[in-house]
């Protein structure tokens, strides 16, 4: 029996690093940033940022990479008007890459600034995504944004 248990603790030991791998950190940020509205106000930006970053290694030697972002009570004001602004939304990247070399992307942004008092909100959309093959030939580009006035 304990060459048994022996015998699997150094099967566990020998195969290790050939398993998956991830890990994962989580941290809080403070955002500040200044943006016109489109009606030329300046907007003032600020408040805290929850980053979630992982990253992990597949059994066959590949990456996956991700990160997210998410507004945790950032508020913007209308240096002219005094409006305030709620921030809602999220960004996520997702980066994969494979053994021989191949690779995709993909990022994703939904920020929302809800307005209130009956004022206009601020919308940014953005979405990118890319595919390379391992000989390097792109198979794939998606490239939009957008926001609202």
């Amino acid at each position: 029996m304990k060459r048994l248990l022996f015998v699997l603790g150094l099967a566990a030991i020998l195969a290790a690093p050939i398993a998956a791998h991830a890990t994962t950190s989580v941290t809080k940020i403070t955002f500040t940033d200044t943006e016109l509205l489109c009606n030329g106000d300046t907007l003032d930006i600020s408040g805290p940022v929850l980053i979630v970053m992982g990253q992990k290694t597949t059994p066959s030697g590949g990456e996956i990479t991700t990160f997210r972002a998410g507004p945790q009570g950032i508020t913007a004001v209308d240096t002219t008007t005094g409006t305030v602004f709620h921030a809602t939304g999220t960004t996520r990247d997702v980066i994969v890459t494979t053994p021989p070399g191949g690779y995709t992307e993909t990022f994703i942004n939904r920020f929302h600034l809800q307005a209130t008092r009956g004022a206009q909100s601020f919308v940014i959309t953005e979405t990118f995504h890319i595919t390379f093959t391992p000989s390097g030939q792109m198979t794939a580009l998606v490239d939009m944004s957008s926001s609202t006035c």
